[in-house]
């Protein structure tokens, strides 16, 4: 099934439900309380069906709605997603955090486009001599 990890069983293995991909796409998020202050573009750590982990210069708290604007070099437009924070981790001294963000619906463009972007990324993967 495509985006249920085929490894994620055993203790030493990642029990992530839906396989990541790490790509340095594009990106800039608002809260969803105040859609009009946005955010600088930042790069994402990687993301998945079901979430996606960027860079940010603040810490949000759990719970936090996100709208994320998201650019790939492969969709001609923006995508917009949209979640709740898991967890901001402080990566530099109150400069730099990593924001894991857990989606919670996504409209049938942002399925699509995430769908499309595991398919080919982890074809690749599994594949990368042809």
């Amino acid at each position: 099934m495509l985006n249920k990890r085929k490894d994620s069983y055993g203790p030493d293995k990642d029990r992530r439900r839906y396989e990541r991909i790490q790509k340095s796409f594009i990106l800039s998020y608002y809260d969803l309380a105040n859609p009009s202050q946005k955010h600088e573009i930042t790069q994402l750590k990687n993301i998945s069906l079901g979430g996606i982990c960027f860079i940010t210069t603040r810490s949000f708290e759990p719970g936090t709605k996100l709208g994320i604007e998201l650019k790939t070099p492969y969709i001609a437009g923006t995508t917009y997603l949209q979640g709740a924070v898991l967890q901001s981790h402080e990566k530099m001294k109150a400069t730099i955090y990593e924001t894991r963000l857990a989606f919670e619906t996504l409209d049938a463009e942002a399925t699509v486009l995430l769908e499309k972007l595991m398919v080919f990324f982890i074809d690749a993967k599994d594949h990368p001599y042809e």
